[in-house]
C-alpha cells in the first residue's frame, strides 16, 4: 500500500486526516482508490477488493453498472444542472410516489439536509419545539440529531431513561439537552418517556431498522404501538429511510412493516451513488413548507437535474421487482453461509440483514437493542474484519457499522465472498 501511504502523506497537509469524511479513516492510513466496476474496487496500489462498503449503501446496482449508466445518459437533461425546475423533476416525483405511499415529495441533497427540513416542518405543523431520537442511532450530523449516536454506555444512564449525550464535540449543549432519547425496541420504556415529554415534542425520528449499528429489526409491535401513541399525543412520526428505502422493499420499511409515518426521508440507493435525498409525507404536513407556508424549504441544489436523471434510471430498473428480489435472495444466502460456518467452527456469531444490508455480530446472546449490540465481542469482530481485509474484502473495522451487497455481487463475487468469510471464521477457531 505504498502509493496510498504516499498520497496520505501528501493529503494530510491540505485535508484534515487526509479524508473528507471521518468515516473513511483507517489504520494505519486511509486507502485511496482509482477505479471501481461492479462489486469490485481497486486502490492506487492495484489491490482489488470485493467492496462491502458500496458507498455506505447508496450503490444498489454496483459500480458503473452498464444498464444504469445507459439509462442515466439517456435521461440527462440538455445543459440543465441546477437552480431550475423541469419536467424531469415531476416525472421522478410521480414515480417516487408510485413506490412510496405518501402524498407529496420534495428533493434535496443529503440525509442530514432532509432531516433538518423535517424538523422545521414538524415544529411549524405542531407548534412544539423539541424532538426524540433513538439511542444509538445516527440520523445526521446537526446538533438536534447527533445525540446519543453510538453513546458510551458508562455515561448513558439507565436504559429505561437514557441520558442525551453529544455524538461529537462542537454541538450546542442546550440543544443536546433538549433532545429526548428513547430505547429502540423497548416499548414500555419508550411509551413512558414519550408520555412524559409529549407536551414539548414535535416529532419522533427513527430508523425503522437500526442499520447504523449493524442490523436490528423492530419488534413486530414496536412500530405499530409507536404509530398509535404518536397519533394520541399529537407527535409526528418520522421514518429515516436513508438506508432502508428501496432495499427492504420498493415502498421502503414502511411498506415492509405495514406502518405509515407522517413524514419520511429517503436517500442512498435512490440514485445509485449520485447525490440525492427526499422528504415525503402527508399533504397537510408537507404543505406547511410550500411557498407562503409557515416554514421555508430552499436550496440551490435541491432537485439537482443530474441526480434526478440517476433516480429516474434507478426507478426504471427497480420497477418490476426482479432486481430487489434477487438482492434479497443473495442476502439470505450470505446470511445462511455465515451462520452455518459459525456453527461448524463453534463460534458465537450471527449475521443479520435484508435487501443487501448485512452485518455480523459476535455474541452469545441475542442482539435486539442498541445496548446489546454495543456489548458484543469487539475484539473478535476486529480479528474477523481484519482477516477479511487481508483476504481483499473492503470492510469496516467498526463493530457498530453496516455492510452492503449490490446486485452486481451475484454469481462469482458472492461465491468468492462466501469462501473468504469461511476462511476468516476458520482462522478465529
Amino acid at each position: 500500500m505504498q502509493k496510498s501511504l504516499e498520497l496520505y502523506n501528501r493529503a494530510k497537509s491540505v485535508i484534515p486526516g487526509g479524508v473528507h469524511s471521518n468515516s473513511r479513516a483507517r489504520a494505519p492510513h486511509p486507502l485511496y482508490f482509482t477505479k471501481a466496476k461492479g462489486p469490485y474496487i481497486t486502490d492506487v496500489d492495484g489491490n482489488e477488493y470485493i467492496d462491502l462498503i458500496m458507498g455506505n449503501g447508496s450503490i444498489i446496482f454496483g459500480h458503473n453498472y452498464e444498464p444504469f449508466v445507459e439509462l442515466f445518459n439517456k435521461y440527462l437533461p440538455d445543459g440543465l444542472v441546477t437552480g431550475s425546475e423541469t419536467e424531469l423533476s415531476i416525472d421522478v416525483s410521480e414515480k417516487f410516489l408510485q413506490f412510496v405511499d405518501h402524498d407529496q415529495v420534495r428533493f434535496t441533497n443529503t440525509g442530514t439536509e432532509a432531516i433538518t427540513h423535517v424538523i422545521q416542518m414538524a415544529r411549524a405543523y405542531t407548534g412544539k419545539n423539541d424532538i426524540a431520537v433513538c439511542e444509538g442511532a445516527y440520523n445526521g450530523w446537526t446538533d438536534h440529531v447527533f445525540v446519543s449516536a453510538w453513546p458510551d454506555l458508562t455515561k448513558a444512564g439507565e436504559e429505561h431513561n437514557p441520558i442525551p449525550l453529544p455524538g461529537t464535540g462542537g454541538l450546542d449543549p442546550k440543544v443536546v439537552e433538549s433532545t429526548v432519547v428513547i430505547p429502540f425496541n423497548k416499548w414500555e420504556e419508550t411509551e413512558n418517556i414519550l408520555r412524559r415529554e409529549a407536551h414539548r415534542l414535535a416529532c419522533v425520528i427513527l430508523e425503522p431498522v437500526m442499520i447504523d449499528v449493524g442490523f436490528i429489526e423492530p419488534d413486530p409491535e414496536y412500530l405499530k404501538n409507536l404509530r398509535a401513541l404518536c397519533d394520541e399525543l399529537d407527535i409526528l412520526l418520522v421514518f429515516d429511510e436513508l438506508l432502508t428505502g428501496f432495499r427492504l422493499s420498493l415502498g421502503g420499511a414502511q411498506q415492509y412493516f405495514g406502518v405509515k409515518p407522517d413524514l419520511s426521508t429517503f436517500g442512498k440507493a435512490i440514485a445509485n451513488g449520485y447525490v440525492l435525498a427526499a422528504v415525503a409525507g402527508k399533504r397537510e404536513v408537507m404543505e406547511v413548507a410550500a411557498p407562503g407556508g409557515k416554514t421555508g424549504f430552499v436550496g440551490t441544489y435541491n432537485g439537482h437535474q443530474v441526480s434526478l436523471a440517476a433516480a429516474k434510471a434507478v426507478f426504471e430498473l427497480l420497477e418490476d421487482g426482479t432486481i430487489l428480489e434477487e438482492l434479497h435472495e443473495m442476502t439470505e444466502q450470505l446470511i445462511n453461509e455465515f451462520n452455518n460456518s459459525c456453527s461448524r467452527y463453534g463460534i458465537n456469531g450471527v449475521m443479520k440483514g435484508r435487501g443487501g444490508h448485512v452485518h455480523w455480530y459476535f455474541s452469545d446472546t441475542p442482539v435486539e437493542t442498541y445496548r446489546q449490540a454495543a456489548r458484543t465481542d469487539h475484539e473478535t469482530f476486529a480479528k474477523f474484519s481484519g482477516k477479511l481485509f487481508e483476504l481483499n474484502c473492503l470492510v469496516s473495522g467498526k463493530t457498530l457499522s453496516h455492510h452492503k451487497l449490490s446486485y452486481s455481487h451475484k454469481g462469482e463475487a458472492l461465491e468468492k465472498l462466501v469462501e473468504r468469510i469461511d476462511t476468516a471464521l476458520k482462522s478465529l477457531k
